[in-house]
């Protein structure tokens, strides 16, 4: 019967134009006029699974015939695909997160070296240590240990942000994921062999076992990415499973989907070349040309990896002359080509005019080895490679064909010069625009060993002019060397040596070392993927020296420019009427009680209000010796407390404790961002939230939700420069359990202004205590995702929230980042961004006051 009637579906099929050119010729490679595949189509050579097939689309109507035609036409399919690629957006946003996330742990624990030990911005320091002293050495291996390690992890980055622009592309085929399933089949060689994708279709001559594996391969995508996610959505509403640990099973799914296709690529592609390697070799050695190699010779495809397999690129020269983006794209090359001498010599021009020596003699060194560098790499100076010239001795007595070898390196690890200047290209980039960073902060040292490092390049580079046909033996010493100073680098400027290190060397197989061939697909996403977390790269590196060379700058008074002085001017009490118009505001309605001294009754008539709080976070800006000034003159009733013996000395935060003059309350006043450390703090705790909000504008809204959790959560992953963010706040978090515990019948607040109202709502989520303090924050940022960030695992739910009430002004930026928990109260300021996130609007002095100050 399932014989009958599938023959029957399958002349229906025939009858309907499902199997004929026309119909699907155009949509898949997989239904080409190919005699093998037509004697398949024959009813009395179908397999169990395809007559299954045809009697599913026989009885039901809606499906018609079965054909790939149909499956490209179907809505059903275009769901699917849908599905696959938000899956793998996610799971691309996961990605990045993380590499963000390494990058700045690269740069915190360099910074961390710097600030502990020595200091390239202290002057004493460079004088007790000489100009290139150990101190000098010690900042130099350093910094490169950290630049190393986050270029590298960038650049693999970057290309598996290409797979999964493939795999999203490879969804939405009809006959999906095509490419993934040859690769786990074995049957994509040649896509392998010219680095293109969709160049040819299935073979016709598959043996039993590829096509079970591709049969087990389909069911295993289908079920994985498909089935699996649907029952864990339904089990979220009959279960307590929380949706977070759907959206995290789900993203590791893509995330191994995404791998897998790139592993499979990359071992394919290594596996070719170290099979072309071995013919290679036997023709160099042996005189065996490619016409007498045959068929199991070396094959050195003609195609280049910017053309299709029939060798064109553009059918119509004319399509080609009109578009704009050829002309946009060439104005854009030009750019790019001049950008790093445009960048020089506007650094030199900027030095002079502002009389910074030091900008003038960076921009005319940099300036000077570009030119050197775009005249010793130009198309003229093509003609003088020597194919003799630089080959070494033993190469020509042990071979007697070595072009062959170096044929080899060119069309496998892209040993060619215009190539060679493509890959370094980037890497040159950064070097310079870290030169510039280091050369705008007066760290010359810095700034010379990146200079020194680009001339090694451009050396490189004009060294490939006339390597002859040793160029493949220079490029394998190269990168031995650079492989065994960057192990050296890791071993001598990380914390954790060997987890590192087996980090990068992973890093560098899936590189492949350096010399992995030019790929057409998806290049232009790996491109752009590059210049997005170079960006980050460099905006990181220049916080980081930012902090260092303010770290001790706190000269700042939230009270006015007079902070010098030991007078206070006195905030003017409101008229009654303003008064009687003030209590409308609900925020000026809001009261704190205080404690009351040996007893456990809260005292109402002396409670606190909103003012109270932002006077004392106001109070934390002030520097040390003006602190008790300013509690004795605003707070006269009040003290300072003196810090408890557990708090971390080397801890970034500083915080202030006030307590009442009858011992029973206590208000822990944390600082906000005040010097380029803090900024530097701000990244550190509230990087990864700000990243997902950011990608609400430009991509899915994954920020809010279970998304986000999840992200939060995994944003880790990446096991690279192992740093502790906890101590970045540990000294307010001893403090507070410290005085919970000694002096337990006291009432205990914490307060803080932006940076400082968000360190005191994590401190208050991570106190396990059962009476906790209430936290009053001002324009402080979410904690939401930050707290997942700094414990994956230790708070499973955020079930402490009304413990906190944070003020959040209308036009305010930084309390927009990340997701406020707890209570939020508006307040009706109608300044700019700037002015909304001042801590207190305080009156300015009279002209009096002024002049008696002065």
């Amino acid at each position: 019967m399932l014989r009958s009637l599938s023959t029957a579906a399958l002349e229906h099929a025939q009858t309907r134009g499902g199997f004929t050119r026309s119909s699907s010729g155009d949509l898949s490679l997989s239904e080409e006029d190919d005699e093998d595949l037509e004697e398949e189509r024959d009813p009395e050579k179908l397999s169990l699974c395809f007559r299954l097939g045809l009697f599913i689309g026989y009885i039901i109507p809606t499906w018609g015939h079965l054909s790939l035609a149909n499956v490209g036409r179907s809505w059903a399919a275009g769901a699917f695909a849908l599905w696959h690629c938000f899956l793998f957006l996610n799971s691309t946003i996961l990605i990045f997160i993380n590499c963000c996330s390494a990058i700045l742990r690269c740069y915190i624990q360099w910074f961390s070296e710097m600030h502990d030990g020595y200091n390239p911005f202290s002057s004493k320091d460079r004088e007790a240590e000489g100009h290139l002293g150990q101190g000098s050495w010690h900042v130099i291996t350093h910094f490169f240990g950290a630049f190393f390690r986050s270029y590298i992890l960038m650049s693999v980055t970057g290309d598996v942000m290409r797979f999964t622009y493939l795999l999203c592309v490879d969804a939405w085929r009809p006959d999906a994921f095509e490419a993934y399933r040859r690769l786990w089949v074995g049957d994509a060689w040649k896509e392998l062999a010219i680095g293109q994708l969709y160049i040819q279709s299935w073979s016709v001559c598959l043996n039993k076992c590829q096509k079970a594996m591709d049969i087990i391969v389909q069911v295993f995508l289908y079920v994985s990415l498909d089935l699996v996610p649907i029952l864990l959505f339904i089990l979220v509403y009959d279960t307590p499973m929380h949706g977070s640990v759907v959206c995290e099973v789900c993203m590791a799914i893509g995330c191994f989907h995404i791998f897998c296709f790139y592993f499979l690529f990359i071992f394919g592609e290594a596996w070719l070349k170290i099979s072309r390697f071995r013919w290679a070799w036997r023709a160099a050695k042996d005189r065996v040309t490619f016409a007498r190699s045959g068929s199991s010779g070396i094959h050195i495809e003609t195609e280049t990896v910017w053309m299709t397999g029939d060798g064109t690129q553009f059918l119509s020269m004319e399509a080609e002359a009109r578009s704009l983006c050829v002309l946009c794209c060439t104005i854009f090359h030009w750019l790019e080509y001049l950008l790093p001498v445009a960048l020089a010599l506007v650094t030199c021009v900027l030095g002079l005019v502002l009389d910074r020596y030091y900008l003038t003699e960076v921009g005319a060194v940099a300036a000077s080895m570009l030119f050197f560098v775009m005249l010793g790499t130009h198309e003229a100076l093509d003609h003088v490679a020597n194919q003799q010239k630089c080959t070494p001795l033993w190469i020509r007595h042990m071979f007697r064909q070595p072009e062959i070898l170096q044929r080899w390196g060119e069309r496998w690890c892209r040993l060619g010069f215009s190539v060679q200047k493509r890959q370094r290209y980037p890497f040159a980039v950064s070097l310079g625009f870290t030169a510039l960073v280091f050369g705008g902060f007066k760290l010359m040292m810095l700034t010379y060993s990146c200079m020194g490092l680009m001339l090694f390049l451009c050396l490189r580079l004009l060294w490939m002019r006339v390597e002859g046909a040793g160029g493949w033996f220079w490029a394998f010493l190269e990168s031995f060397i650079e492989f065994i100073l960057l192990n050296v680098l890791i071993i001598t400027t990380t914390r954790n040596a060997m987890r590192d290190g087996a980090v990068v060397l992973l890093l560098c197989v899936m590189r492949q070392f350096g010399y992995q061939r030019e790929i057409n697909s998806g290049e232009r996403v790996r491109l752009a993927s590059m210049i997005v977390l170079g960006s980050v790269q460099v905006l990181l590196l220049t916080l980081v020296c930012f902090a260092l060379d303010s770290a001790s700058d706190d000269k700042w008074s939230q009270f006015g420019p007079y902070m010098g002085s030991k007078a206070w001017y006195n905030i003017s009490s409101l008229t009654p009427v303003q008064e009687e118009l003030a209590d409308t505001l609900p925020m000026c309605l809001v009261r704190f009680p205080r404690g009351m001294p040996h007893s456990a009754k809260l005292d109402f008539n002396h409670s606190l209000s909103l003012a109270d709080f932002g006077l004392m976070a106001s109070l934390t800006y002030e520097p040390q010796n003006r602190v008790a000034e300013g509690c004795a003159h605003y707070f006269p009733e009040w003290h300072m407390e003196p810090r408890p013996p557990s708090v971390l000395d080397e801890d970034w935060v500083r915080f202030v404790m006030f307590t009442s003059d009858t011992n029973s309350t206590t208000v822990i006043a944390v600082r906000g961002t005040l010097t380029a450390l803090d900024v530097l703090h701000d990244v550190t705790l509230w990087l990864v939230p700000a990243v997902l909000q950011l990608f609400n504008y430009i991509g899915p809204d994954v920020a809010d939700g279970s998304w986000g959790i999840s992200m939060s959560r995994l944003s880790q992953l990446i096991p690279l420069a192992p740093i502790r963010k906890q101590t970045t706040y540990d000294s307010v978090f001893l403090a507070v359990e410290y005085m919970l515990e000694h002096y337990p019948n006291r009432l205990y607040y914490l307060t803080g202004h932006s940076l400082g109202g968000g360190i005191a709502k994590l401190v208050e989520l991570q106190l396990k205590t059962r009476i906790k303090p209430l936290t009053v924050a001002f324009a402080a940022p979410g904690v939401e995702h930050a707290a997942r960030v700094l414990f994956p695992s230790g708070i499973s739910e955020l079930g402490n929230e009304l413990a906190t009430l944070t003020v959040e002004p209308n036009n305010d930026v930084i309390s927009k980042i990340d997701v406020q928990i707890g209570n939020t109260l508006n307040a009706p300021c109608d300044g700019r961004a700037r002015t909304s996130h001042r801590p207190a609007q305080l009156p300015l002095p009279t002209k009096q006051q002024k002049k008696r100050w002065s």
